[in-house]
This record gives structure tokens, sequence and C-alpha cells, in this order.
């Protein structure tokens, strides 16, 4: 549990952009609370800002993420899931927020049928998707070629799909899939419900190209609803009357349909 303080605010002392550790706490405060809020039964769902994470070293914190937190907190940090979803593609990620060059030893047959299955079931829990159509990319360029670009895709990726039509056989299950031929069909359709990929870019960059603005980020695996933006806190335009508050309209809008779902 991060170490957090009461703060009260006073608007006239702070500026725009402005780091500060009161600022800090108070990020980690606002989603605390709503935890709290969660556990009592006293909410529905969660549906977060943007925060920023370079915020926390003024109070000696790590640079802790929402996500993180809520895995922590709701004991679940083996079984959560970081899934950015538009009006066609949804797109869940094996591994978020490390440096690509680890990303192969973290790409792991468990990571990926984990990854996979907690999608399954949230995409029939929050959006009604009962036998999901998956796609699974592969890690290397043109999914591994047959072992002449790599051979992850044949030893680590191929044996977890496997596993993953044999505990869902009602859903269709297709890889590993080369991401620069796979993410074009969803310009004008929606070939499959869900994208499972190997790391933060390769699934990102398609997603934001297509969505940006019309997208969220939504926490699965954890028993309650998270929703959030699909951008950072952009302190470079605070105060300006310049941010667009369409991602946090579709955040919001989502959480309601969700626990609508639900009921």
């Amino acid at each position: 549990m991060p170490d957090v303080k009461t703060v009260r605010l006073n608007a006239n002392s702070y500026k725009f952009g402005e780091f500060s550790e009161d600022a800090a706490h108070l990020q980690l405060n606002s989603l605390l609370t709503a935890i709290a809020a969660v556990k009592a039964g006293q909410i529905d769902a969660i549906v977060t800002a943007p925060w920023t994470k370079a915020l926390f070293s003024t109070i000696g914190q790590p640079a802790w993420g929402h996500t993180e937190i809520l895995a922590r907190e709701f004991e679940c940090e083996d079984n959560h899931v970081m899934m950015l979803a538009g009006p066609r593609l949804r797109v869940s990620l094996v591994t978020t927020h490390v440096p690509l060059s680890a990303v192969p030893e973290l790409v792991t047959q468990e990571r990926i049928v984990q990854t996979t299955a907690t999608t399954i079931k949230d995409l029939k829990r929050l959006y009604g998707v009962d036998a999901p159509r998956i796609a699974i990319c592969g890690l290397n360029p043109h999914a591994g070629e047959k072992g002449n670009m790599g051979f992850e895709d044949i030893s680590v990726i191929e044996p977890a799909i496997a596993t993953l039509r044999k505990q869902f056989s009602n859903c269709k299950i297709a890889g590993p899939l080369p991401a620069d031929t796979l993410f074009p069909r969803f310009a004008k359709g929606q070939p499959y419900d869900a994208v499972i990929a190997m790391y933060h870019d390769q699934g990102l960059i398609p997603l934001k190209t297509l969505h940006f603005g019309e997208s969220i980020n939504v926490t699965l695996g954890l028993p309650t609803i998270r929703t959030s933006v699909d951008h950072g806190s952009a302190y470079d335009i605070a105060g300006q009357n310049k941010a667009d508050g369409s991602s946090m309209r579709v955040a919001l809008e989502a959480a309601v349909s969700m626990v609508n779902r639900r009921d």
C-alpha cells in the first residue's frame, strides 16, 4: 500500500502543470478512496483520469500506475490484463510498460494463456461476447517466418495457442499472426473481437492510429469495472483550453454500459 496523506486543496495556490507533493498525494488519495468505495459497495465502477507517474518521485514513491495499485488492492496481481478498446479494435497486452529488450524473456506460454483467458472471460462479462474471435500476434516480423526470424513464435506462442484452443473450444483463436498484416484488416471492419499483442507498441500504435480520442483503457481481471482514457496528463497544454475530453467521455459512457450489462 502506498503511503498517502490527506490533502486539503486551495485552487488559488497551484499553478497549471506544476509538480508538487500535494498533487502526488492527491493522485493516490483519489484512487484509494475510489477503491475503498468499491469494497464498501458504494459504487459500481471506477473511471480514472490520467495521472503523472513522475510526480511520485516528489514523495519518495515508485512510479505507480493505476493498474498496479488496483491489482494489488484487489489481490489479483497475477490475473489482470491491460486492454485498450476502440469501436472496432480491442487490444490486450501480454507485456506492458517494460523495455523492448526485456520482452522476449517475458513472453512466456503461461503469460500468453493467462492474458488470453482473462480477455475471453471479460469480453463476455463486460461486452456480452459469448464466443469471441481472438487473434494472437506473433512476436517477430512475419511471425518468425518459420523460424528464420526468431524461434519464439514456434516454441512459445504456438504451444500457448494449442492450450487455449483446448481450453476454449467454442472460441475462434487464430495465430500467431504477423501484426503488420493483421491490424490493417480493422480499418473497415472487425474480423476479431480482440487482439492479443506481445508488447506495448505492437498493439497500441495501430489502436491509437485507428481510434485515438475514441478508445479507452480497460483493466480486465478485476472484481470491479475500471475504465480510463487512452492518453496522458498533457502538462504541456495545461490551462490553455486545448485539451480534448473525448476519451474521458467515452470512458465514462463505457463504464455505465458495462455496469448496466452486468446488472
